[in-house]
């Protein structure tokens, strides 16, 4: 991606109409810019590695939503006619609807992240259409699994005060829960 082959330097001083010992300075500084973002690609790069091996442990892991649909207990499987076990088991069907929420939604954040660290590298304008498509899809199965009440900033950034969440303005283009404008 940012491979200098010596042409770059030459290149910047002849671009930049400069010559002798500005034209050098400004050909490194252009050399040193062209590195720093190599190794930030090459760290995106590892990153994404790393998140699609986390991914693809969560889709062959028991954990997986489509996995953990599969095991449910039927009810009455822990006894019948006392309020301990009908307790118990809507505590159970309670925390295993949740881990189901909770791996969906960390599945259709990971591979979001995926798409954006891969897009970063080349640009949101050399990303094609569908990659485009399917990152607004992402965006809103996001933003459909949000549940404001279980977000412990979601009050503080309603009303306006500081809050010690991230910044979580919208970014220009893009609409409430990540939808792209048209």
């Amino acid at each position: 991606m940012a491979e200098d082959n010596g042409a770059s330097l030459v290149g910047a001083s002849l671009a930049l109409g400069l010559a002798g010992p500005m034209g050098a300075l400004a050909g490194a500084v252009y050399g040193a810019a062209a590195a720093a973002l190599k190794v930030q690609y090459d760290d995106l790069k590892a990153y994404q590695k790393l998140v699609d091996g986390l991914l693809t442990t969560l889709q062959d892991s028991p954990a997986h939503h489509g996995k953990l649909a599969d095991g449910t207990l039927p009810k009455g499987a822990l006894g019948k006619d006392f309020t301990q076990a009908e307790k118990l088991y809507n505590a159970y069907t309670t925390v295993h609807t949740e881990l189901q929420k909770l791996s969906k939604g960390l599945a259709v954040q990971i591979e979001a992240l995926g798409i954006a660290i891969q897009s970063a590298g080349g640009g949101y304008s050399e990303v094609d259409e569908e990659t485009k498509r399917r990152m607004a899809l992402l965006a809103k199965q996001a933003h459909d699994l949000y549940i404001p009440k279980l977000d412990p900033y979601a009050d503080k950034m309603a009303d306006g005060g500081q809050s010690a969440a991230p910044n979580t303005s919208q970014p220009k283009g893009t609409k409430k829960g990540g939808a792209l404008d048209e």
